[in-house]
């Protein structure tokens, strides 16, 4: 199965980006209010970017995700931290191949609109909240950190380390590139 990845641009852009994670925003795993998720799925197109997974066959859209540069805490002058507010891909399209073209679209975005970032994360309940596959694999990357606080837990790597994850991955799966 072929997938088309586009950056959130125009108007029409951001208004599927914001219809397709409104009307999946109960599977968001944001442990919130309607209110507060919806301030995670609007922020990246304000502080940093959203980002569109499309299938080929039959062409609509199957993910959606968003990044800010900086963080809330730090009123998002803290910008070499590119923090994840968004990230989902319907279940029928989860795969280990479309998380390796996704990881990397992502990382390659990050860095073209921000070459400063040395810090990715992302928030997540401490029970995981079914994110148990994306955890699993940040785990992986070298010096990863956890970081608890309250009942969420911070999801903390290295920039560099996650953009070299996200190209062993893309050698691993350079067949389902192409």
């Amino acid at each position: 199965m072929s997938f088309l990845f586009r950056p959130c641009n125009f108007e029409m852009d951001y208004d599927a980006y914001v219809k397709f994670l409104v009307k999946h925003q109960g599977e968001l795993n944001l442990p919130y209010p309607f209110a507060v998720k919806f301030s995670f799925i609007s922020s990246p197109l304000l502080f940093g970017k959203g980002l569109l997974v499309f299938s080929e066959d039959p062409y609509q859209i199957v993910g959606a995700f968003g990044f800010v540069y900086g963080t809330g805490a730090g009123e998002y002058e803290d910008r070499h931290i590119c923090q994840v507010e968004t990230a989902f891909l319907l279940p029928a399209y989860r795969s280990s191949s479309l998380f390796a073209k996704t990881l990397l679209f992502l990382v390659k975005e990050i860095k073209a609109g921000n070459p400063d970032v040395e810090t990715i994360q992302f928030w997540a309940a401490a029970d995981c909240g079914g994110l148990e596959g994306i955890i699993s694999r940040m785990r992986h990357i070298p010096s990863s950190k956890q970081l608890p606080v309250n009942d969420l837990v911070c999801h903390q790597a290295p920039f560099r380390d996650v953009h070299l994850f996200a190209e062993r991955f893309e050698n691993r799966f350079r067949d389902a590139f192409e």
